[in-house]
């Protein structure tokens, strides 16, 4: 009888020592499958840069337009005293280079009307490099200096005229994909030699460059 008993004890034993071996397989079964991997790490994002240099030295401001004195603040190109009833008008140049990474657009406008009573007397055009088509050289033509002038698109001088501006150009270029030259010419209005009022008088205005991407 005893054995008998004995026997059922150690058949229930092993029962249960193979119930616990099988639990222990199965939770450590994924250990022992093989596996392959692969990983793609280091994942970013980097924006490239926007400047542009207005003549060689005066750099852009980025974010804000500029006033006062610092980046984007630049000299003025055309500066003329002690004009009289024969002057016969004054040029100066800008030369623009997209010297950012960023294929950029560009625009030229004058947001704030010019200054001075002599300003109703006085004319502007603005030209480029350009001579082909889509661009012909005409930024803005002969137009009176009495009000403010809205923002016009401005190309680049690459062999076809381009409204996006190639990156990494070199300040002071002013020529080909990256930049361009632009010339602003003021001369007297036709009422300019009669106006004997315009004596002692004065006319400033600003011109605003405004780079995008």
């Amino acid at each position: 009888m005893e054995s008998r008993k004995s026997k059922r004890s150690l058949r229930m034993a092993l029962v249960l020592g193979a119930a616990v071996a099988g639990t222990a397989l199965v939770g450590f079964g994924g250990l022992a499958v093989w596996n392959a991997y692969t990983e793609n790490a280091g994942n970013s994002v980097a924006a490239g840069t926007l400047s542009h240099t207005n003549n060689t030295s005066c750099v852009s401001l980025l974010g804000t337009i500029p006033i006062g004195a610092g980046n984007g603040w630049c000299s003025a190109v055309i500066s003329v005293t002690a004009i009289n009833s024969t002057w016969s008008g004054q040029n100066g140049t800008i030369k623009i280079d997209n010297t950012g990474s960023l294929t950029s657009t560009f625009s030229m406008s004058m947001p704030a009307a010019p200054s001075g009573s002599l300003c109703a007397d006085l004319t502007l055009k603005v030209t480029d490099l350009n001579s082909t088509a889509p661009d012909t050289g005409t930024v803005y033509p002969v137009t009176a200096l009495s009000s403010t002038m809205s923002a016009t698109s401005l190309y680049s001088n690459a062999s076809t005229p381009s409204l996006n501006w190639t990156g990494n150009g070199t300040a002071g270029a002013g020529t080909g994909a990256t930049g361009n030259t632009f010339t602003l010419a003021v001369a007297p209005g036709g009422s300019y030699g009669g106006h004997s009022t315009d004596a002692g008088q004065s006319c400033t205005f600003s011109i605003l460059f405004t780079q995008g991407a």
